[in-house]
């Protein structure tokens, strides 16, 4: 038996960026993964007028392996206008850029719309209750 080492495409039409390394007999390698539906994710870019990653107009149609969750990344709280926005938001953040705080991610469609409501939120209310507590 021959064996050699093949790029598989991981969904159809791949190129090198969804393909990975396989190491089997010719019949078997060669076989498309399984996809599962696709999803949406929101797009960031840095503005420079205004120094800061803004939304883009139009969400990034998603693909995914079968089973793989769902998941979509966006700028972090360190980001700045050296960072890129991994995969035009779709998939998770590589390791070292979520550990240094600039990318975040979340796992649901067109969940990545920078700061989650929640905090938006906390920051917003805060210090208005300082303000209402100092005027008691």
């Amino acid at each position: 038996k021959q064996w050699y080492q093949r790029r598989v495409a991981i969904t159809a039409g791949g190129t090198t960026a969804t393909c990975q390394d396989c190491v089997a007999e010719a019949t078997a390698c060669n076989k498309a993964k399984e996809t599962g539906t696709d999803f949406k994710c929101k797009d960031w870019e840095w503005k420079e007028a205004d120094s800061k990653f803004v939304l883009k107009t139009t969400s990034t149609t998603c693909k995914r392996l079968k089973d793989t969750a769902v998941k979509c990344n966006m700028p972090g709280t360190k980001a700045d206008k050296t960072y890129t926005v991994a995969n035009k938001g779709c998939g998770p953040c590589d390791a070292t850029a979520k550990t240094d705080g600039k990318c975040g991610e979340c796992d649901k469609a067109e969940c990545n719309s920078k700061v989650s409501s929640a905090a938006s939120l906390t920051a917003f209310l805060l210090p208005l209750l300082a303000a209402f507590y100092s005027l008691m």
